[in-house]
């Protein structure tokens, strides 16, 4: 999920679409016209959407014309485009950041710079084997982002590093690796933690959480069936 402008935008890859909705519940979402299939999307900081994974092609990024998320042909006149990223993963997720857009595969991160010109995004890996194990665990806090990969987690601040993690063992010795595709993560801006909710090794569903205070640099662990939440923003809770 992302915002265009005031309306939301999603993907999931049970049927690869991009949809969009204005936020009227008495009108759902709608395809959008003419965008390709993918894994995942993300609105860029310029106002464009890049689909993920590209009509079936794992390692495509393919963008819309900016501000024109119908507009996918690229022409002297538009800033559409696409490109194949040096990697052997599959594009899962994107995150807006600080100067510039990230992209996770499940094996290595890209950092996507705007570069307007010819080829409109210049696309950096910042890491090898950091990859996301899901399309809903990385988040951006505080000036950087992190996220959990297949046995850690990880953080990027300008340069992609393994995040230390007190409870490594309690999390990453029993987790449902069949099932890390549930895993999500939330900020809690309030009181400066990170969540992550995941299945246990018994559990074919989410039954745990872990939280890292970023204020602090502490952890705690828990049991909790709870699947995903968001911050406070313009709701009190």
């Amino acid at each position: 999920l992302d915002l265009w402008g005031e309306n939301l935008v999603g993907m999931t890859m049970a049927d690869g679409n991009a949809y969009e909705w204005a936020g009227n519940t008495a009108t759902p979402a709608a395809a959008i016209s003419n965008a390709p299939t993918g894994n995942g999307l993300v609105v860029t900081p310029e106002y464009i959407l890049m689909i993920l994974g590209a009509n079936g092609n794992a390692r495509r990024v393919q963008w819309s014309d900016q501000g024109d998320n119908t507009n996918w042909t690229p022409s002297s006149t538009n800033q559409a485009g696409a490109q194949d990223l040096q990697t052997e993963g599959t594009l899962m997720c994107g995150l807006k950041i600080n100067g510039g857009t990230l992209i996770f595969s499940d094996r290595d991160a890209f950092l996507a710079t705007y570069t307007g010109g010819q080829f409109i995004y210049r696309f950096d890996r910042i890491g090898d084997g950091c990859g996301v194990v899901s399309q809903n665990c990385a988040v951006a806090v505080a000036g950087m982002a992190v996220w959990m990969g297949q046995n850690g987690f990880w953080l990027y601040d300008g340069y992609a590093k393994p995040l230390p993690c007190d409870v490594w063992e309690y999390v990453f010795s029993d987790i449902n690796r069949q099932q890390m595709s549930k895993a999500t993560v939330e900020d809690n801006s309030e009181f400066g933690e990170v969540t992550w909710r995941y299945p246990s090794a018994s559990s074919v569903e989410v039954d745990r959480y872990v939280t890292w205070n970023y204020r602090e640099n502490h952890w705690v662990f828990g049991t909790l069936a709870r699947t995903v939440g968001m911050d406070a923003g313009l709701f009190s809770y």
